[in-house]
């Protein structure tokens, strides 16, 4: 019976982990998509809005787009997958 327990406690330790380092890659996956979006040129907003122009229209899609969609994606997926069997873990409701 011992031996399960601490077999229950190892597992318990993994899945910890892993569900931090779900949160991490979730967390700067979302802090990269703010720095996703805006003009290659640097601050033409601003530029635009002096001369009372909206830059809206000249929004694109930067490199952080390319990492950072994909690390929602793989951090939402794993914690939902982490998730899905967490009622076992405390013995059912």
């Amino acid at each position: 019976m011992s031996e399960a327990g601490e077999r229950n406690e190892q597992g318990n330790l993994v899945y910890l982990i892993s569900l931090l380092i779900a949160g991490i890659v979730l967390g700067f996956g979302l802090l990269s998509l703010l720095y996703s979006f805006g003009s290659p040129a640097g601050p033409l907003n601003q530029t635009f809005e002096v001369v009372g122009f909206s830059g809206v229209d000249d929004l694109w899609l930067l490199p952080p787009a390319d990492y950072s969609i994909g690390l929602i994606v793989a951090g939402m997926m794993a914690m939902v997958l982490l998730n899905a069997t967490a009622w076992k873990r405390t013995g059912g409701y």
